[in-house]
Order: structure tokens, then sequence, then C-alpha cells
């Protein structure tokens, strides 16, 4: 592998910046460092800064790499030093870390010995050590979140994609818009320098200088993301702009279900301030329903202007005809299943979303700062076998603007990556992590399975709704049972039978229609039979039948406890 020294430039920069004053005392409102550039020799050692802070503070411990040991970690209100060390290395090392106290955030560039850049494939870089500078060539496959400030983006040159987080602008300065300052586009051909990083199970290089921009002759106007064809199929318009001889649509050999139709070229007006304008090409592909799994091919758009070309990879997805167990909300993984999946993939996600459906049984942070939050959930609402639900967006894959959007006790069902993530102490935490939201919300409270309905409350509620008109969500609702109707058989697999508060008849009763047995399922031979005196929890959707009978909606509820016996 070939290594090369940092360009004079860059190494230029970084001496500049080591005689600025960014390199002094760092002022936020309640939060200041000593300095903001840590160095340490490449033969080990260790070095310090001080802390003042107005408040608590924390380093955000996902920020320290395994090479650096950083103490303390936190601290209270007022002046704290803190120590940076790190044993010899041969490699130039870097770190990012953050420290944070209350809304304040302050980055802190951790650097030991001399950077020295290597040279490497997308590949290489991903399975390469953290904290070790890459030099990487690819094009510009998406953005990434914020990527007008910032610069995240995602690059491949054929082995891997890894992303890109922080870009620095043409005057090396950070989060100052540095696609602007580029003119970046999706499919530009980039070669970047920075240390690689792995947060949350995905490698990523940190705050990169940019050395070259290759223009690609072809870029993708719409759509801005890659779409996701429904399972039914249909039309695709691909809208691209476009400056050479034309665009060539290439799609992958022994594809069938994706096809070309048409595609139609209109020509860019030159004027004064475009005397070059980009064409544009309206490209239209035909794909089919899909009765299988879910499917996905690349089209690749080339272009040449008679001396250069460019090619820029397109991917088309399609949903599933019925996709596999926890990756719909329809048919998600309990947390139970969605822990023993974070163990089978193991400390790398699998790239796949999950969905899992469980209650909130601690809740961690809300951050409307950065508008996410982590929180804990399980099968059953305590904290035993309980998965972390890290930095998760709002319902509808929107930023948390308040605490009050989610609450212990409530009913979600959450979207996102799986990983078992392993922190630098060894600790195993399975978790959702990556792309993450809260996919649905169903507010603990009456009618919750942590808070069945009584017989009077369901009364009061299923009284109250239209006639006729089921209710969209399952409810639970708890009482005794004081009468049967039908008793469960194997020809039906079903019971009808009313609750109530207690065992006296004359109280109200509600009833329970045509239900399943235990774990939603038919009665059989050999299940317990049901009896006068048993207490049971009921879910199911729920209806008022006629106007005025309230009750559980045929076929569509189940004893969920009989007994204090679940299945």
């Amino acid at each position: 592998m070939k290594l090369r020294y940092i360009i004079p430039l860059l190494v230029a920069m970084v001496m500049a910046v080591g005689c600025s004053d960014d390199n002094g005392p760092e002022y936020l409102d309640d939060l200041r460092v000593s300095t903001s550039f840590v160095s340490i020799e490449a033969e080990g050692g260790s070095t310090e800064i001080t802390v003042e802070a107005s408040e608590a503070w924390s380093i955000d411990e996902e920020t320290i790499p395994e090479w650096l040991t950083v103490a303390p970690t936190s601290g209270e209100a007022g002046q704290t030093t803190v120590s940076f060390s790190a044993p010899a290395t041969s490699n130039g090392l870097t770190a990012y870390l953050k420290i944070v106290s209350g809304t304040n955030v302050q980055d802190i560039n951790v650097v030991q010995g001399q950077t020295v850049a290597e040279d490497a494939t997308c590949l290489q870089a991903i399975q390469g050590a953290d904290g070790k500078t890459f030099r990487l060539t690819g094009a510009i496959t998406r953005w990434g979140s914020n990527y007008e400030k910032y610069g995240n983006c995602y690059i491949s040159d054929g082995t891997g994609e890894i992303q890109i987080y922080g870009m620095a602008d043409r005057d090396g300065k950070l989060k100052n818009n540095p696609v602007a300052s580029w003119g970046l586009e999706v499919g530009d051909v980039i070669t970047v320098e920075g240390p690689k990083s792995t947060y949350k199970g995905e490698a990523e290089l940190l705050d990169v200088t940019v050395l070259k921009v290759s223009k690609s002759l072809v870029s993708i106007v719409e759509p801005t993301e890659a779409p996701t064809i429904a399972k039914e199929g249909g039309d695709l318009v691909v809208k691209l702009a476009y400056k050479g001889k034309g665009v060539l649509p290439e799609l992958e050999e022994g594809v069938t279900w994706l096809r070309l139709q048409s595609m139609r070229v209109v020509t860019g007006t030159a004027s004064a301030v475009e005397p070059n304008p980009a064409d544009t090409a309206y490209v239209t592909f035909v794909i089919d329903a899909n009765s299988g799994e879910g499917r996905k091919s690349t089209v690749n758009f080339s272009c040449t202007n008679g001396t250069e070309s460019s090619s820029l990879a397109f991917v088309i997805s399609q949903e599933a005809f019925v996709l596999p167990h926890g990756q719909s909300a329809d048919d998600p993984f309990s947390v139970a299943e969605a822990i023993a999946k974070c163990e089978a993939s193991g400390g790398t996600s699998d790239g796949v979303i999950y969905f899992a459906k469980g209650y909130i049984s601690s809740i961690k942070e809300v951050s409307t700062s950065y508008g996410n939050a982590t929180f804990k959930m399980s099968d059953d609402g305590t904290e035993n076998g309980a998965i972390t639900v890290f930095r998760s967006y709002s319902l509808d894959n929107q930023k948390f603007v308040s605490e009050d959007e989610i609450a212990v006790g409530d009913e979600v069902i959450v979207c996102g990556k799986l990983v078992n993530y392993t922190d630098k102490d060894g600790n195993v935490t399975p978790e959702f992590s990556g792309s993450v939201y809260v996919y649905s919300r169903k507010a603990a409270g009456p009618g919750s399975k942590l808070k069945p309905f009584s017989v009077d409350e369901a009364l009061a509620f299923v009284s109250a709704l239209e006639a006729d008109k089921e209710t969209e969500d399952d409810y639970y609702v708890a009482g005794e049972i004081v009468n049967i109707k039908y008793t469960f058989s194997a020809k039906y697999g079903t019971a009808t039978f009313f609750i109530a508060t207690d065992d006296d008849p004359a109280n109200d009763q509600f009833q329970i229609y045509s239900c399943y047995y235990l774990g939603n399922r038919p009665w059989v031979d050999g299940d317990k039979q049901i009896e006068v005196g048993d207490q049971v929890v009921v879910c199911g959707r729920m209806v008022n039948y006629g106007g005025n009978t309230p009750e559980t909606a045929s076929k569509k509820a189940y004893i969920y406890s009989l007994n204090g016996q679940t299945e």
C-alpha cells in the first residue's frame, strides 16, 4: 500500500491553524475549554486541558476511540482538569470528541503523532483501523443529513460505500456549506482525506479535506433519493441534467422486471448568464408487479462530451409482495425477537430496516435541541429483556419538538437498523441504531396493555363510538367471567361470554363476542376450557354493535391472559 504525507498546502493549513487563535480558549455561553486542539507525541504520553462549565458536563463516550484514554469523562459545574493519554503508535491517529453541557456542545480535536494519509479503496478504509487517516476517491452516491452545512454524504468506488461525516470548504473551514463551496452534486467524483471512525457499527471518514473534484457530466435532478417502488409496480420517470452528447441508460444484465420505456430530451437554452447550459433527459422505466421478495437493480447513466466520460449509478428498489417477519409495521418483531436479531447480526448492522413493537420502560433523554430521544422498550414494559432505542426521531421520522411526545408505558412500534453495540469497556447492548424513528405510538392510559380498561371504562368508551364502526386499534379490557353464552369449541375455535368487574351478575357486563383463545389462535381439544369466575384480560378491536351493544368485534379479539396465564 502506497503511503504519502499530506500535501504541502494541507500541512500549511494545519500549521496556520496551530498558530491561530482557534486553538486557544474556546468560549460558549456556559462551556469553555482551555484548548480545542490536543496533541500527543507518537511515542505516547499524556496532556491536559481545562474544562469550565456552568453546569454538569460529560464527554460523549461514543466519540472516544479505543486507543485514547480520557479521564475524567464527566464533571460538575466549575473548573475541571481533563487528561488525554495514549500508548505509542507508528501511525498518525486522530479523534474528534464532543463535550456536552446542557445545550452546549464543544468539539475537541485530538491528534497523536504525524498524520499520514494512506491511499485506499472504500472497502479497505471500512475494514481499516479507527483513527487512521485514509485518502479515498469515489463518486458521491447520496447525501446525508444536514449535508448542505456539513457536507455529509456517501461515496463509492465500486468496492464499497462509506459515509463522509463532515467536510471542509475551499478555505479549510468546517460547518461552512462545503457543498456550495465546492459546487458538489451527486455523481461527482471526489478525492478526500480524513480519519476513519466506526459509529454504531458503520464506518465513516470524519471532517475530511477535499483534495480533488471531478465534475460529473450527468446528474440526477429527480427523484432526489433512491426510489422504492410499490409492489404493484408502475412507471418511474428519472429526470437528469447532462453536459455532453447524450445520456445512455444501461440496465443490469438478466434483469427482466425493470425495463426502459422511453427517453425524452429537452435542449438547454444558452444565455449570457449560462452560456453552456445543461440539457435535460426524462427517462421512463416500467416496473413489473412483484410477487416475491423485495428486489433492487442498478441503472448506470453514462455521458460523454467526446474527451471525457462520466457514469452515475442509480439504484431502483421494489417492495416485497410479503415482507419477511420483522420488516413491516404490519408484522413487527417482538422486542425479544429484535434482541435475537441484534445478537445474530453482531457488532455490524446488516443494513436492513426492521420494526419492533413493545412498551417504553424508561426514557434516558428527549432532546429538543437535537430532535432525538434515547429510551428503552420491552415486551412487558419492565426493564427485563429491554432493548435500547438510540437517538430516535419521533413520529413520521420528524424531530422531537417536545418532551411529552413519548412517555413510559406507551405502546410503540420502532423502525430502524439493529446492532449489538459494544462500548470501549466491552459492554454489549442490543440497540435500534441508525435511521431510527417511532413509527407509531399508543399513549399509555386506559385500554392499553399495561393499563387495561375496567368493564365500566370499556362500556363507556365503546358506547360512545359510532354505531357498527370498529376501532382501528386493539384495546385491552380486564374482568371476571360472569356468564358464558358459548364455550370454546374445536369446530369454531371461538367463544362468547360476558365479563364484569366482579362476580355479581347485577353489575354492568361487557360482551366478549366470538373471540379467540390464548395466543390469538383458535381453541383446540386439550386446551383449558373457560369457566365462570375466571379472571381474563381480553385484547382486540371493539364495536358498538347496532348502536346499543358494546362488545369486542367478531373474531378480532382474543384472550390475552387467563387467570394470569399468557401465551
